[in-house]
């Protein structure tokens, strides 16, 4: 007795698609705002071109866009170790900025960026990405890896003006508020200008005892 499976007829492989044109439709629909069909035409092409970075990189921020965290994620790092692969720093990050735009709260994604550009000998770009992940995450009340960040910049910039000022929010919010209050006291007698200003004024709302209320004054009489 012959067995089912034989009759079966063989799958037949999907057409083969005109990468250009789709790209040239699927780019259309983006720029018209049908992101529904432009991610289909885009997923049309990564099923025959999987590792076509530059596809990876368009369709992630869509997929974002319509809550696919997975599906955008898993694009996104497509693209992203694929450039870095290729030689293509600055490339994967420009994918990595569109990452961390798209999930702001994911500090994963910070940190790479910083490393990427450590890679570069870029340390004050390093410490900037650091700096505006540990805001972002501070903003959404991410508490603990907004201080991981911050501490990170901080080990790159010792007393980074605004990495030490958001880090004593940071513990202030967190119930740390002695300590956020020596970090401030620390960054006042290192720095000047407004930085100083801002840190002793901080550290005045955080503890307004009458000895920093007084210098606080005098201060503002000697200005």
């Amino acid at each position: 007795m012959r067995s089912r499976t034989a009759h079966r007829p063989a799958r037949k492989a999907p057409p083969t698609i005109d990468r250009t044109a789709t790209l040239a439709l699927a780019d259309r629909a983006r720029a018209r705002g049908r992101r529904r069909k432009a991610v289909a035409l885009y997923q049309r092409v990564l099923a025959q071109h999987p590792d076509d970075l530059a596809v990876h990189g368009k369709v992630a921020p869509l997929l974002a866009a319509r809550g696919d965290r997975d599906g955008a994620l898993r694009s996104f790092r497509a693209a992203i170790d694929g450039h870095r692969r290729a030689g293509f720093v600055d490339r994967a990050l420009a994918v990595l900025a569109q990452a961390t735009e798209a999930f702001p709260r994911d500090d994963a994604l910070w940190d790479e960026m910083a490393n990427l550009e450590l890679s570069r000998g870029r340390r004050a770009d390093a410490v900037a990405a650091l700096v505006r992940g540990g805001r972002t995450l501070l903003a959404a009340r991410a508490l603990g890896p907004a201080e991981r960040l911050l501490h990170a910049a901080g080990r790159l910039e010792p007393w980074h003006g605004e990495a030490t000022l958001l880090l004593a929010r940071a513990w202030a919010r967190s119930g740390r508020r002695r300590d956020a209050v020596r970090l401030l006291e620390g960054l006042a007698e290192r720095t000047g200008g407004r930085t100083r200003a801002a840190a002793r004024a901080l550290a005045l709302r955080l503890s307004p005892t009458p000895s920093r209320l007084w210098r606080w004054l005098r201060r503002g009489a000697a200005a």
